[in-house]
């Protein structure tokens, strides 16, 4: 026989697989949305339909001697609210599976469940940002200074201001800001600032207002976003049922599933304006910022 040697084909059945116990578990974006809209509309533990009425300002008039005041009276609207999303997922595993696999299948998968709802939620939230009636920006086109500026000014225009409100940015977005002087440049930011911004690649604030980065805002096309400059009061999340999960062994089928559900309503919140006696709702808290 020639001389030769072992290699790991030849030796292939002294070689096991290992399988770690530890898993590669899929990223998770951070959840942002949700936690900045209003959660004031408390479920009550009945009901589908919630209902707040709007009240509008009142307009004087100049009082003449011996003659009475005009009473002011209104038709007022209401914001409703219906909470009609019903939401659940599920997976099932047989016994032999929790037998011979090497790690906690279930429990892992289990552990996702609350993720995927709170995925879910911030995805409709961002869906309403392209419903609002105040637009800065072209899709698919990087935002402007004039345009970030443009928004803040809807919303000092309306009296909201930017106490209460957050910037909603895509990551490319968000990556574009760098690119305006006026974030980046000592000229504008003074040296300290500057310097902070170009080590830590982090905006963390414009016009006294948080940007915020979302990687779950709404894309319409590829390159294109749906951004917004959102004040709190101005979208709102009831939660009638936070994530309830449901365990069943089937018999039968010699299988647990597990299984989990949610129930909850949104909206955006429109309101009257200032102007005495005025009773049409808007929504002038809130601007769509069409962008990256």
């Amino acid at each position: 026989m020639a001389s030769s040697n072992m290699t790991v084909s030849t030796a292939d059945k002294h070689i096991p697989d290992v399988f770690m116990t530890d898993v590669l578990s899929a990223e998770e974006f951070k959840i942002e949305i949700a936690n900045r809209v209003d959660r004031s509309w408390e479920f009550k533990g009945f009901g589908d339909t919630y209902r707040k009425a709007r009240i509008p300002n009142l307009t004087v008039e100049t009082k003449s001697a011996g003659s009475d005041l005009t009473p002011k009276a209104y038709t007022d609207t209401e914001q409703t609210i219906s909470i009609n999303v019903h939401q659940g997922t599920a997976f099932a595993v047989e016994n032999i599976v929790n037998v011979l696999n090497n790690h906690d299948l279930k429990g892992k998968m289990t552990g996702k469940i609350g993720y995927a709802f709170a995925r879910a939620t911030d995805v409709n939230l961002a869906a309403l940002f392209a419903s609002f009636s105040q637009s800065v920006g072209n899709l698919g086109v990087e935002l402007t200074f004039d345009n970030l500026l443009r928004a803040v000014q809807y919303l000092d225009d309306s009296g909201y201001g930017m106490e209460n409100a957050t910037w909603f940015f895509s990551p490319a977005q968000r990556i574009a800001l760098h690119k305006m002087d006026s974030f980046t440049h000592a000229s504008y930011r003074g040296e300290g600032d500057a310097a902070k911004s170009s080590k830590s690649g982090d905006i963390q604030m414009f016009m006294g207002a948080p940007i915020v980065k979302s990687n779950l805002i709404t894309s319409p096309a590829s390159g294109q976003h749906d951004n917004g400059l959102v004040s709190k009061s101005s979208i709102a999340l009831i939660v009638a049922l936070d994530t309830k999960i449901w365990n069943e062994s089937v018999a039968l089928g010699l299988k647990e599933v597990v299984a989990a559900e949610k129930i909850y309503g949104y909206s955006e919140v429109d309101r009257y304006s200032e102007t005495p006696e005025n009773i049409t709702a808007t929504d002038e808290a809130v601007v769509w910022l069409k962008g990256v």
